[in-house]
């Protein structure tokens, strides 16, 4: 009596064998049927992650690389100013808005300090309406200053050489915090414009 024996078939050897012209059997198939309508959607689902995951791995170099280069030139340009800032000190300028008015001055800085601050987080709409309006704000100095100016001498005049001399020295206040006011405005605003400027159209 002849030995039977069972020879598993893959679904290849079968598909070569259509090819080739040979007929394969019912049970075959069947099999190879069976194969391809299970094989499919199991490959289609493996597929996309597959894909996200590459490119995940492609792009995130390149985000990491952007934010590295941002960053470092972001330094540099703040390192800038800030050597621009300590000269005026050494100089004995960059105290003199603080001498009219400390609570104004400080204002206005702290102003173009947030707006620096939103161009290390790249906001970019943020920093150009905090470029807008520090200036108005500096304007805003302007009228103050001579508001107090003016309030000096509404009095009118008189002949006593010391009240001239108070009124004289009121007015130059005045004029002091008005046009230092203005000075910062105008100074955190051409800094803003400048960041915006450099770094805004690189990574904006």
């Amino acid at each position: 009596m002849a030995n039977l024996s069972i020879h598993p078939v893959s679904s290849e050897q079968l598909e070569r064998g259509a090819r080739a012209g040979t007929s394969p059997s019912p049970v075959a198939a069947i099999v190879q049927r069976l194969s391809r309508e299970f094989a499919g959607p199991a490959a289609a689902a493996k597929a996309p992650p597959a894909e996200t995951e590459s490119t995940e791995t492609i792009l995130a170099p390149a985000t990491g690389t952007s934010s590295i280069a941002f960053l470092s030139r972001c330094i540099v340009l703040q390192s800038v100013g800030a050597a621009g800032v300590a000269a005026l000190w050494i100089a004995g300028l960059a105290t003199k808005p603080f001498e009219a008015n400390g609570v104004l001055a400080a204002l206005i800085l702290g102003i173009g300090m947030i707006g620096i601050a939103c161009v290390f987080l790249q906001r970019w709409r943020d920093v150009q309406w905090i470029a807008t309006h520090v200036v108005r704000i500096g304007l805003l100095g302007t009228v103050i200053g001579l508001i107090a100016a003016f309030a000096s001498v509404r009095g009118g005049g008189s002949n006593d050489p010391n009240q001239i001399r108070e009124m004289i020295t009121a007015v130059v206040d005045g004029m002091y915090v008005s046009l230092y006011a203005t000075l910062l405005g105008i100074g955190c605003n051409l800094w803003l414009k400048v960041n915006l400027r450099l770094l805004g159209n690189f990574h904006g």
